[in-house]
């Protein structure tokens, strides 16, 4: 959930939700990975934002590569 957002230092907070832990993401800056781990996955999820506007984030959620037993 955003919590606050800050166009003019391109700043933001976010609350992150992961396996029911609340975690909150205080003042990230653009393109600064925001890292957070589930139980099932063994690296990290990575949520990186572009753009801050008013109200608003832009980015994208990079996912962990499922590696596979040979």
């Amino acid at each position: 959930m955003l919590k606050k957002t800050d166009p003019k230092k391109n700043k933001y907070t976010v609350e992150v939700m992961a396996d029911d832990k609340l975690t909150e993401k205080k003042d990230k800056n653009v393109n600064e990975p925001v890292q957070f781990y589930t139980s099932k996955a063994r690296q990290p999820y990575e949520l990186v934002v572009n753009q801050v506007a008013k109200d608003l984030i832009v980015g994208y959620l990079s996912t962990p590569k499922v590696e596979t037993a040979r």
